[in-house]
């Protein structure tokens, strides 16, 4: 079974690589899968570990919105 801090550490890593690579898209599609997560976390009652995947989908907003600035 997954764990959460699994999940988050896989969205980390996910985020560096698509910055690195310069990928506006999977940045995009990385906070549209976080926004889904945080609902769930919500729904569950969980609210520590929404408020750490709301700050992983704000650095992802950050990260693309910097690409989108260089563009």
């Amino acid at each position: 079974m997954v764990t959460v801090e699994q999940v988050i550490a896989y969205c980390e890593r996910t985020l560096a690589a698509r910055f690195l690579a310069n990928d506006q898209e999977g940045l995009r599609r990385l906070q549209l899968a976080l926004g889904v997560l945080i609902e769930a976390a919500q729904e569950a009652g969980d609210q520590e570990t929404g408020m750490r995947l709301r700050v992983l989908a704000a650095h992802a907003a950050n990260r693309r919105e910097g690409l989108q600035d260089e563009d």
